[in-house]
């Protein structure tokens, strides 16, 4: 049995995502394996639950992080249960609570870091520095597209010489900030008036109709699993949205209009899901814009795209040369 502990530099940095995609990742290479928060980050956090959706596990509740001995037995009553239990550093400990952790798990760390621009190797090392021969390596989350040569040129052999290996350097991915259908007509107290296709949907692109120059379904066609805002009383774009290339995977009409019979039809027969909002265009994008930004991971088609990015980008062989016994 073995138990990993990961942390991060920040909150938001990905450590539910990558614990969860980890037991993921270790249960198709034969492992048991899953996850969980032995401390909450505060009254709002929902990881606890996301684990046991997620990942279909019995969680233990968090509990206080100077509780140590409560923390080790929830540990151990997952592991009796694995192979390899993930237990998620909460974002509200000291370096030092979480040392006291990890030393009570007796876990192997895995340091988890956010990409951005002036991302320095020794700000990396420092991260996993409280945790010494505890330490199995480093993840950075998110690094953009086009900073992907800086990084191969100036973050990646810092980390090296250090001599802990650099575990994967992941590449931000828009599904990873999608929200669902219902999420968003949750969010902008829309109503459903054609409700077919999937409430769970996942929308990964915001398009407004009327903001580009190109013929509509040209437009519509460069994002796929796309949200298609779009005033309520211009049916002309409604269509172009309909009946793109790629997946629409809702219809917003804004200004409290509903489409005429025809777009209904037409969405009905497409499957796609109508919402009408009493916003104009533009309070509903600002709306949305809020809502992706703080978009969580909570979703089994985000669970399946980051355990498909470890698959692709982590060094699994080291890994579990690390945690096995």
């Amino acid at each position: 049995m073995s138990i990993l502990y990961v942390v991060s530099d920040k909150q938001g940095a990905g450590k539910t995502a990558l614990c969860a995609a980890l037991a993921q990742l270790l249960r198709a290479h034969g492992k048991r394996a899953t996850a969980f928060k032995p401390v909450s980050d505060g009254a709002h956090d929902d990881d606890h639950a996301l684990y046991q959706t997620l990942l279909a596990t019995d969680a233990p509740a968090p509990c206080d992080a100077d509780a140590l001995s409560q923390i080790a037995d929830a540990a151990a009553r997952l592991a009796a249960q694995n192979d390899v239990v993930i237990a998620e550093a909460s974002s509200s400990l000291t370096p030092d609570q979480s040392r006291r952790i990890a030393d009570a798990l007796d876990a192997r760390v895995i340091a988890l870091a956010t990409f951005a621009p002036d991302l320095s190797p020794d700000a990396v090392l420092a991260l996993g520095a409280p945790y010494a021969d505890r330490l199995v390596g480093y993840v950075v989350n998110n690094l953009t597209l086009y900073m992907q040569t800086h990084a191969q040129a100036n973050l990646i052999p810092g980390i090296q010489a250090s001599g802990a290996p650099l575990l994967a350097l992941l590449p931000e991915d828009r599904r990873l900030l999608g929200v669902s259908v219902a999420q968003l007509a949750d969010r902008l107290s829309g109503e459903f008036i054609l409700d077919e296709g999937d409430p769970d949907d996942l929308v990964e692109y915001l398009m407004v109709g009327g903001m580009s120059l190109d013929p509509g379904e040209t437009y519509f066609a460069t994002r796929d699993n796309r949200a298609a805002i779009v005033r309520g009383d211009r049916p002309d774009l409604q269509m172009s949205a309909l009946g793109a290339p790629g997946n629409t995977a809702c219809l917003i009409a804004t200004g409290g209009i509903q489409p005429i019979e025809y777009v209904r039809y037409e969405a009905e027969q497409e499957e796609i899901p109508i919402i009408i909002v009493q916003t104009d265009t533009l309070d509903t994008m600002d709306a949305l814009n809020a809502l992706i930004d703080s978009s969580r991971f909570d979703h089994p088609l985000k669970l399946e795209r980051f355990t498909s990015l470890l698959t692709r980008h982590l060094d699994i062989e080291t890994l579990l040369a690390a945690i096995t016994p």
